[in-house]
């Protein structure tokens, strides 16, 4: 190895590694994660369309209340104002200004949500604070407490004396859960609901409050967020009694009563949208949610604000979609790295320098195996075409054309077949890269001919054993922490990657073929 080489690899390790000791060492930032079980990552993203008059965008925020924690909050305004405003016991955030064409906004934060239980004591009795009960006991339009049917109905119930508001709640609560079916497409008003004895989600949820309201118990409906690891985050409506001094849940379409579930996020109340706009003629709005590793204390001392510096070059300010980009796009370099360790040091022949990490990186969907075995499938069909368009003598670019479309319809055709099968790996196709798909066709054909098929069925042997090996590294989730948290340790890449470049020995495959040059001679 040259000594240029050797200095210049030698300077980005130390580099790399200088700084990731000061945070490990001297700002003890976690190098493992612990496992948060219910932290998470939310946020609001809301697109606007105005023609350049005043407007406004009202979204409903999380309050840090009822057992919930919020660690890190964020905004990104678009050159609109952002306030954020309290209603009651809501948080509203407000972007105001000239919205002119499309506007985009943005609020992010993390907060913990364990399960949260809020038991029902049939023995205890408090008083209810006349502010509650005058924004939520009494009658209105959406929740008409002093119509007849209502009465009727409670009279038919059957309701426990006013001193046991516990049991007046549950007979309520079991009528609205057993007795008023669940229909998607059913009313969602509550008179509608009680007649038609049927109705939506918010429909029984609007009846259970009227007649809680109507049975002298305050009540509302709650507006949140179910979040889950495996899709995006759903829009859902449960209710809610004051009663023995604090808000209970009660969820009629699960039967769940003084229980808030984890990860069950509350943003606001009697409501079933989470963004109003005014004066834009068009709105969109979704929320995302990721599970985080970092722990709350360890999110903190990430964005802590008395380290500005390291704030300000903390990737866990990035929008959480590219969060999710920047967790796969910082493990690429391990799997160069690998790579050039398997080629360069142990010298086994791939196609394609950097096919294997690629091929690796989009199958981290799926088992190593039925990936390899999916992309075995695909390059035997394109190879199969590639020596029939071979008969044409097309020019090169309209023949890799004609096999880039070939290879679309053989992934489309497996992704049917998968559907048809029951076999869902099969349809992991599409996440193939497919422009160098059709490259690597092109060189396994050429190689075909120009070197037989020994050394290609070597070549391709080779190459799924280093697409195999990196596999784990796309599919590690302590890694993704830990070149997230630590993109300094991409400069340590660098510096074994200058190492292994200068590196002009023998390789393990030479030491291997020559080895009996080694022995004595008798």
């Amino acid at each position: 190895m040259s000594r240029p080489a050797l200095t210049t690899g030698l300077l980005f390790i130390v580099l790399g590694l200088a700084v990731f000791a000061g945070k490990t060492l001297w700002l003890d930032l976690p190098v493992l994660p612990e496992r948060a079980e219910h932290l998470w990552g939310v946020e609001l993203e809301v697109t606007a369309r105005g023609i350049g008059g005043q407007g406004s965008i009202r979204a409903a925020l999380p309050a840090p209340d009822r057992g919930s924690v919020i660690v890190d909050e964020r905004a990104a305004s678009d050159r609109l104002g952002f306030t954020i405003r309290h209603q009651g016991d809501e948080r509203i955030g407000v972007w105001r200004g000239r919205i002119a064409g499309t506007r985009h906004v943005l609020h992010g934060f993390r907060v913990e949500l364990p399960e949260r239980s809020f038991p029902i004591d049939p023995t205890r009795s408090a008083p209810v604070p006349d502010d509650v009960m005058k924004a939520y006991g009494r009658s209105t339009s959406t929740y008409p407490s002093l119509a007849a049917e209502i009465g009727e109905q409670l009279e038919e119930l059957g309701l426990p004396p006013r001193s046991d508001p516990a049991g007046r709640l549950l007979t309520a609560f079991a009528f609205v859960a057993d007795e008023i079916a669940a229909a998607d497409a059913g009313a969602e008003d509550a008179l509608l609901t009680l007649e038609g004895r049927e109705g939506s989600l918010p429909g029984r949820i609007r009846l259970l409050v009227t007649m809680l309201r109507a049975a002298e118990i305050p009540a509302r409906m709650t507006f949140g967020l179910d979040l889950r690891a495996d899709r995006p985050p759903i829009r859902t409506l449960w209710a809610e009694a004051w009663l023995q001094g604090s808000w209970k849940p009660l969820f009629v379409d699960r039967g769940l009563v003084g229980v808030l579930p984890a990860d069950h996020l509350i943003l606001g109340y009697d409501r079933i949208e989470a963004v109003e706009a005014i004066g834009v003629e068009a709105m969109s709005y979704r929320h995302r949610a990721i599970r985080e590793q970092l722990s709350s204390d360890e999110i903190a001392a990430m964005m802590t604000p008395d380290r500005p510096g390291l704030a300000a070059l903390s990737l866990y300010r990035l929008p959480f979609a590219t969060q999710g980009a920047f967790r796969l796009l910082l493990l690429l370099p391990l799997g160069a790295l690998l790579t050039a360790v398997y080629r360069n040091l142990i010298g086994v022949p791939t196609f394609g320098t950097f096919m294997p990490p690629l091929v690796a990186l989009a199958l981290r969907e799926s088992s190593a195996g039925s990936g390899l075995a999916l992309l075995g499938s695909v390059i035997a069909v394109g190879v199969v075409a590639r020596f029939g368009l071979g008969r044409l003598h097309l020019l090169l670019v309209p023949r890799l054309s004609v096999l880039l479309c070939l290879v679309v319809l053989a992934i489309t055709g497996l992704a049917l077949l998968g559907v048809s099968l029951e076999a869902r790996d099969l349809g992991r196709g599409v996440l193939l890269p497919i422009v160098i798909l059709t490259m690597l066709i092109e060189r396994v054909t050429v190689t075909l001919a120009e070197e037989g098929r020994r050394n290609t069925l070597v070549k391709t042997f080779w190459t799924a054993v280093v697409a195999t090996s990196c596999y784990p590294i796309f599919a590690s989730s302590y890694l993704a922490h830990l070149m997230f948290g630590y993109p300094e340790l991409v400069i340590v890449t660098m510096g074994l990657l200058v190492w292994i470049g200068g590196y002009m020995g023998y390789r393990v495959s030479e030491l291997i073929r020559f080895r009996t040059l080694a022995e004595p001679i008798t």
